[in-house]
């Protein structure tokens, strides 16, 4: 769908929705990333564009490294009712309704009218109206091929949020699904307006220093098995806690032992100390499908990076996954 410059036809029902209704919420995931946030601050910014009433939730706060975007401060808490006002509900980069989080989930339940709009090829469509890519490579590219598809001109605001969802969920156009059109789109967006050094800046060079803290904890106490090919780290109920970091300083731990050489999947264990646990998974080798391998867990994602949320102890949980990512790393052998 965002390979080229022709008519998107799968954009004409969103198209009407977006001109029937006057009165929209949009919302993402919990522990949203840039894609999250850029997409719901990208969707927002383009619906006050077109006259529209909109608010913006997030079961959780904005991440710090993505408060300087605009409107940022405009995410909210989640209402503890739906507001008799909105008529559409817009959920963005989430692939399974249950992403969003339980009271989230009550209230897109409610909505007369909802909207889905994703790029995880696992996405289970749950709403009325469902823009799913599962070939982009965010959510951001699917906004911004709608914005380019209404003849909307981009704002620096827009572009801003847009390259940051773009940006992060291309890990900073290094993963294979940077194509040349994700190129060119960027290209877009700098010309209108964006400070490529600046915003580079704020989301990969102003790491807390907390989040130190937890990179040396996984460093010290990850596992390599199977050859080197998996790494992975478990973080137990309370350690957090101990360390003095919070959630936030928990993302993207997966990265730094994913980059070990010779690692095919990389795969991080954190309890959530609700009974839960929470399993990032990335992959390093196409013939290593991790969204295959957290759709047996009840996760989903995409081919080289999932997640799964799924019942503990974290001991069991563990096992259960690597034994699958074994039987794969093994067939390869």
């Amino acid at each position: 769908m965002t390979e080229n410059n022709s008519s998107h036809p799968m954009f004409n029902d969103l198209i009407q929705a977006l001109k029937q209704y006057e009165h929209f919420a949009v919302i993402s995931h919990f522990r949203p990333d840039g894609d999250a946030i850029g997409s719901t601050l990208a969707m927002g910014l383009l619906l006050r564009h077109l006259g529209k009433n909109v608010q913006m939730w997030n079961a959780d706060p904005v991440p710090q490294r993505y408060a300087f975007l605009a409107a940022a401060g405009d995410i909210t808490p989640l209402p503890l009712a739906l507001p008799a006002d909105v008529q559409v509900l817009i959920c963005v980069d989430s692939g399974d309704l249950k992403r969003i989080g339980n009271e989230a989930m009550e209230l897109f339940n409610k909505a007369p009218f909802t909207i889905n709009i994703d790029h995880h090829h696992t996405n289970t469509r749950y709403a009325t109206l469902n823009i799913v890519d599962g070939g982009a490579a965010a959510c951001g590219c699917i906004i911004h091929a709608l914005i380019r598809e209404m003849g909307v001109s981009l704002t620096r605001p827009m572009a801003e949020a847009l390259y940051t969802a773009i940006n992060t969920d291309t890990g900073s156009f290094q993963y294979s699904s940077t194509t040349p059109a994700v190129m060119r789109m960027a290209a877009e967006l700098i010309e209108a307006g964006v400070d490529v050094g600046d915003i580079n800046r704020r989301i990969w060079q102003e790491i807390p220093a907390t989040s130190f803290i937890t990179q040396r904890e996984v460093l010290n106490n990850m596992v390599v098995e199977e050859q080197g090919s998996i790494s992975h780290y478990s973080m137990p109920a309370g350690r957090k806690a101990e360390l003095g970091v919070g959630p936030e300083d928990c993302k993207d731990l997966v990265d730094i032992i994913r980059v070990m050489q010779g690692v095919k999947v990389a795969v991080i264990f954190e309890d959530l100390e609700n009974g839960l646990v929470r399993v990032s998974l990335r992959s390093k080798d196409p013939q290593v499908d991790v969204s295959a391998i957290a759709g047996m867990h009840g996760g989903g994602g995409h081919c080289m990076a999932s997640g799964i949320r799924m019942r503990g102890p974290l001991a069991d949980a563990r096992e259960k996954v690597l034994n699958s990512i074994r039987a794969v790393v093994r067939s390869l052998s």
